[in-house]
């Protein structure tokens, strides 16, 4: 029978200390001042994973474990839930992406391997503005749906365990591409590997995405008819091992949260890197980064402290960084 990866396993694996990462190595760059807004509950679950915000500058965050999507009004001030799955074994909600009026859409992990029947359908969610949720389309039940992004008249979705990236639209999925470049190695001691994750179009047209268990970031040129092109390596560098989210600003360096090292990398257009930011200026298992929208927000990273790898001491949270360049809008 294949066993379900299931967050529980997860936790269980890093508790024994399968997971052997350098958590908070890296030395401070020259950004710092990490600002935590909102600290969230470890103890009742509230570990947040991924993130997105609309154009008024509200905030929406997969809070994983309970298999939520909470909102945070643009004043950053209160979090909510929003809309909650029934994610059986599952990790529970990952990637978010929202519209600028703000509909969002979840990756739903609900299990790998066999289905569980008592939970809601393992794939793309969406969901209104008033919290009303919808079935946008299944994926195959040994997907790992990790994160998204506005592509087409659907979305690219990151398939962690599978070395792929999957074009959903409404009622439908289809591989998009796949490659060795996206595999994981299995590295991190889970049991099963962790490759493709976050994921974002760059200025030049291309997608980037981030390879786990690598420490790669690989480009996917797009061809005129939104087809694939061939992958490249884009870049491979030690300070980027265990990366997840990605974001870019609008002269085309990317953004990454590097979650097995506490640390926001900026990888600048020449593929030199910079550390902003580190665990001394307030990180936590960092696992996404994205863009505020609005005012003097647009200058910022906004930063989930998904805190999943501290066992001692979790502080989960929604945490800013000011970067003094704006982002390139993920629906641009």
């Amino acid at each position: 029978m294949t066993e379900l990866i299931s967050r529980r396993a997860v936790l269980r694996t890093i508790g024994m200390g399968g997971l052997v990462l350098t958590m908070g190595s890296a030395k401070a760059g020259e950004c710092g001042g990490v600002e935590i807004l909102l600290n969230f509950d470890p103890n009742s679950g509230q570990l947040p994973e991924n993130l997105a915000v609309d154009r008024r500058g509200n905030k929406y965050i997969g809070m994983s474990s309970l298999g939520e999507l909470w909102k945070v009004p643009a004043d950053n001030t209160t979090a909510s839930p929003l809309a909650a799955f029934d994610i059986g074994a599952g990790f529970g909600v990952l990637g978010v992406t929202v519209t600028p009026q703000g509909t969002a859409f979840v990756c739903l992990l609900t299990g790998v391997g066999e289905g569980d029947d008592s939970a809601d359908t393992h794939g793309i969610w969406k969901v209104e503005r008033d919290g009303t949720r919808s079935l946008f389309s299944p994926l195959p039940p040994t997907t790992f749906p990790n994160d998204l992004m506005p592509f087409r008249d659907g979305f690219l979705v990151t398939d962690s365990t599978g070395g792929a990236v999957w074009y959903v639209t409404e009622g439908a999925a289809t591989p998009w591409v796949t490659s060795e470049l996206l595999e994981g190695t299995g590295s991190f001691g889970f049991g099963f590997p962790i490759g493709a994750n976050g994921i974002v179009r760059g200025k030049d047209g291309a997608i980037y995405v981030g390879v786990a268990e690598r420490g790669h970031i690989v480009r996917i040129p797009v061809n005129q008819d939104g087809s694939a092109g061939t992958p490249e390596l884009f870049v491979a560098d030690d300070r980027i091992f265990g990366c997840d989210g990605i974001t870019t600003d609008n002269r085309g360096n990317l953004y990454v949260a590097v979650i097995a090292q506490n640390t926001i990398v900026r990888v600048n257009t020449d593929k030199s890197m910079k550390t902003l930011a580190t665990e001394s200026d307030g990180l936590d298992s960092p696992s996404d980064v994205a863009f505020g929208t609005s005012g003097n927000e647009q200058k910022s990273l906004f930063i989930t402290n998904f805190a999943l790898l501290n066992t001692e001491n979790p502080m989960p949270g929604l945490a800013t960084l000011r970067v003094g360049i704006p982002g390139r809008p993920v629906n641009g």
